[in-house]
């Protein structure tokens, strides 16, 4: 997958997804569905995508022995940072742990599908040369 296709559909996601978030807090349940900061969970997991993603990418075109460490590198790269994010966020932030974990790891889920769909159509593109 190229950069251009990479980055509409990167686009695409940030916006229809902030808009369903956004859609389903305001009119369905009244404003009490997303905790408090969401969008700035909602801006940190967009970043770490596009982050690991990116390494992956240059991991890929690397190629040779390190591609595959260069791969799991970033993943674990987006662990360790979303993990310390949670942290921080708890430590600081008072919020129902119910509803943190519904709309965080439907944030998280959402983002590393993503990220493995394109890194999937890129191993395909690689697998066919």
């Amino acid at each position: 997958m190229d950069f251009r296709k990479f980055s509409l559909l990167y686009v695409l996601l940030i916006l229809s997804v902030a808009l369903i978030f956004w859609s389903v807090d305001r009119f369905l349940l009244n404003g009490t569905f997303l905790i408090p900061h969401f969008w700035l969970v909602y801006g940190f997991m967009a970043g770490i995508t596009l982050l690991v993603y990116g390494l992956s990418v240059v991991g890929l075109k690397i190629g040779g022995d390190h591609q595959s460490s260069i791969l799991l590198a970033a993943i674990v790269l987006r662990l360790l940072l979303t993990l310390s994010f949670i942290l921080f966020y708890v430590v600081k932030v008072r919020v129902d742990a119910v509803l943190f974990l519904i709309n965080f790891f439907s944030i998280y889920l959402l983002f590393t599908v993503f990220e493995i769909y394109c890194l999937l159509c890129n191993l395909r593109h690689q697998i066919k040369k």
